[in-house]
């Protein structure tokens, strides 16, 4: 029998999607990301926060 979904899977998954896809597009070196790096970055994982099915891409 499969398990239910639930919401705070639904949206760790689209966090951790977040992360891979910009640390592969800035780099895995936040520390050297620009300062509008680090704000996408944020503002990205308040969309997947706010709905995990819809995160803004560039």
């Amino acid at each position: 029998m499969a398990s239910p979904t639930v919401a705070a899977d639904v949206v760790e998954d689209a966090l951790a999607a977040v992360w891979t896809e910009v640390h592969r597009e800035f780099g895995p070196d936040e520390s050297v990301w620009t300062p509008g790096q680090h704000r996408e970055y944020l503002l990205r994982l308040d969309a997947a926060r706010l709905d995990p099915g819809w995160v803004v891409t560039s």
